[in-house]
């Protein structure tokens, strides 16, 4: 079963080689314990080797895993003289081998200081560390940077919760097995290693707990009872451990003497549990763990790891390259961007629920945010009742005539429809950015595949650009064109004009209300002697004046001819029975001239609101549709000013992307053959 860890530690290298982006729940044991709790200790005494890194404050700052291998005859290098006896070697350093144990510890501190970057802060970059001993048993640890409470010089103030978070990363790993480090001469329940340990493993189901400094507690003290379980409760077991002291260090006592010590120490002061306790047991049990741990974790984790590799073949094949035809490869490209473009925009594109985009958001502005703006526009914005009466007193010149003056209308009317022109040719400005930036909106696979290729993005994005401004302006023209068309010609005879009068308050002020009719009866008569006997008398009874809005609804071509006379009746009508006449015509004519203002903007407003959004979909909406795709066939895919490969060259970060996406596969690929290596050695232990 020996060989089962030596599979599953080639399968954790293949990922440390990697530094695969998914996490994989390998099987692993993680040493956890606070600085100073001889957990560096535990892990010489389990190799047989002095090779640690030492020193105050926190000598571990990078992950270190570390793999101890019972050679085969291939490892031990048939005649290879560094081989013949135990060796070390480092994934970083490939081909490397280490013979002397005190380089091996300078090596670990040289590349702490690497991949922490000579800072004196911690890394989660693992160094991977494999030893080779006849001596061993095969196990593999995780030696994590040792909990702390305070940060010493140089350090970061929240180097605390770093080291925290850097362990719980590693603990939280359902399918590894908790190695907390205990000191005997404090008190259980205060420990770190323990209390960081309950957090992901409540009930003590994976944790092993490792007690040191048993031959240092005070006099009169014991630890069997903290040896037999009754204190810590975790499921894996208790096993008690003697390290070499710091003077023991100072004087190069060997790991094989300690041994020896620690037997004779535990037949001395613990004969009943002596069996059950050292270092050497400590071995065989994590070894018995971690075999059963592979075993029990083999079926999920190989569903983990074919998830993984059908992902990262996905990957693969997304940042594959253009290297055969480069000509159809460009054209398939060009083809799909302005297919994807289209689409945004007639709505059969790829749903998305991240909010609108392309013809929704264009739609969503003509209906909503520029009826808006339109509707929001005063009819009578900048003019008061002064420069009204102004305006009829200088269209009426030298005579103050019987009748409104039609110039002072026109003069006015013309003048608040061209309020209308900023708004709409905002319109245009909003729907061509939109049309701008739904290149940036394409389905997200044609969106990835044309952001490979930085400058073939970037050519067709000033293909796009300068569409549009060629399609902005001559929609800009176009809706200007339209508010001229309106001042061009006032058009009093539109019914929609007529309708609108005829429901406004002011026209029922002056025409249907009774207490008008005995006013204007003498008028009537006047009326009729001047040759207007065909104008009905709205005023002799309330049955005419309903027979009245009939005829109105009824016959609406001839409504305008009625409506004049009116008018002209009621802007003569000051004459009779006023002396001051001429501020009393000034007033009812400003008062009407107001209320033709009101109406005749309402018309105008709903036409703007109708036609111009079909002129923008006309001139710039539409012709980007129709003409995007012809645009870059002919501008990027027949110029013979543009180089295809050029164009497909990958970005920098794509290409290093796409290697490292190789890579994974390649890893997951192996780690695949591994995992079936694991599957068969199970079955033949199990037969």
């Amino acid at each position: 079963m020996e060989s089962l860890i030596m599979v599953m530690n080639k399968l954790q290298d293949v990922f440390a080689t990697v530094g695969s982006k998914q996490k994989v729940d390998l099987p692993q044991i993680i040493v956890v314990g606070s600085q100073s709790s001889g957990k560096s200790s535990v892990l010489e005494s389990l190799v047989g080797k002095s090779f640690l890194p030492r020193g105050t404050g926190i000598v571990t700052r990078a992950p270190l895993v570390l793999h101890l291998i019972h050679p085969t005859e291939c490892e031990t290098g048939n005649g290879d003289s560094k081989k013949s006896k135990d060796y070390a070697t480092f994934l970083h350093k490939p081909g490397v081998i280490f013979n002397d144990f005190n380089k091996v510890r300078k090596e670990i501190e040289t590349q702490t200081e690497v991949l922490t970057g000579g800072q004196k802060n911690i890394t989660d970059s693992p160094i991977v560390l494999n030893i080779y001993s006849k001596q061993f048993y095969n196990l593999s640890f995780v030696d994590l940077p040792g909990l702390t409470k305070v940060p010493v010089s140089g350090q970061p103030q929240d180097i605390e919760q770093k080291i925290r978070d850097l362990v719980l990363n590693f603990i939280k790993n359902p399918n590894s097995i908790i190695l907390a480090v205990v000191t005997a001469n404090t008190d259980p329940a205060t420990s770190e290693s323990l209390h960081i340990a309950k957090s992901v493993d409540p009930n003590g189901d994976r944790t092993i707990a490792v007690v040191t400094k048993i031959d240092i507690m005070d006099a009169g003290t014991d630890a069997t009872e903290l040896l037999s379980g009754e204190v810590i409760p975790v499921k894996l077991g208790i096993i008690g451990v003697i390290n070499r002291s710091q003077k023991d260090i100072n004087d190069q006592k060997t790991i094989e003497h300690s041994l020896k010590d620690e037997k004779a120490f535990f037949d001395k002061f613990y004969p009943d549990i002596a069996q059950i306790h050292g270092s050497v047991v400590l071995g065989k049990r994590l070894e018995f763990l971690l075999i059963e741990k592979i075993k029990e974790t083999c079926p999920k984790l190989r569903a983990q790891l074919y998830e993984m590799n059908n992902k990262y073949e996905h990957e693969v094949k997304k940042y594959k390259e253009f290297t055969e035809n480069y000509d159809r490869s460009l054209l398939d490209l060009i083809t799909q961007t302005a297919a994807s473009y289209k689409a945004g925009l007639d709505g059969r594109a790829d749903l998305s629920f991240k909010g609108l985009n392309g013809g929704a958001t264009i739609a969503k502005y003509f209906k909503t945010n520029f009826n808006k703006d339109i509707n929001e526009i005063d009819p009578l914005q900048g003019l008061s009742a002064d420069i009204i009466i102004n305006v009829i007193n200088n269209a009426s010149g030298t005579n103050m005539g019987v009748f409104m003056p039609t110039d002072a209308f026109d003069h006015l009317v013309k003048k608040q429809i061209q309020l209308l022109e900023a708004p709409s040719l905002a319109c245009v400005t909003t729907v061509h950015d939109e049309l701008a930036t739904n290149i940036c909106r394409l389905d997200d696979d044609i969106s990835y595949k044309l952001k490979k290729y930085p400058r073939l993005f970037e050519k067709v994005n000033e293909i796009l650009l300068e569409s549009l401004a060629r399609y902005k302006l001559k929609s800009s023209e176009a809706v200007s064109k339209l508010i001229e068309y309106q001042k061009a010609y006032v058009n009093t005879d539109h019914v929609d004009f007529i309708e609108s009068i005829t429901k406004s308050n002011e026209y029922h002020e002056l025409f249907e209300k009774p207490a008008n009719m005995g006013k204007l009866g003498k008028f009537e008569e006047e009326a009729r002697e001047e040759g207007f006997a065909e104008l009905p008398n709205y005023y002799n009874s309330q049955e005419e004046m309903l027979s009245h809005k009939n005829e109105i609804k009824s016959w609406p071509k001839s409504i305008t001819l009625k409506m004049r006379k009116t008018v002209e009746k009621i802007t003569t009508c000051a004459f009779s029975g006023f002396p001051d006449s001429d501020k009393l015509i000034l007033e009812s004519r400003a008062g009407l001239l107001t209320l033709f203002i009101k109406c005749y903007f309402v018309v105008i407003k709903k036409i703007i609101q109708d036609t111009v959004p079909k002129t923008i979909m006309y001139e710039m909406v539409n012709k980007i549709k129709d003409n995007f795709h012809k645009d870059l066939i002919t501008k990027v895919y027949k110029s013979s000013n543009l180089n295809m490969a050029e164009l497909l060259l990958e970005s920098k970060d794509i290409e290093d992307e796409r290697i490292k996406s190789v890579n994974r596969y390649d890893a997951s690929t192996k780690a695949l053959k591994l995992m079936r290596e694991i599957e068969q050695i199970c079955l033949i232990t199990e037969s």
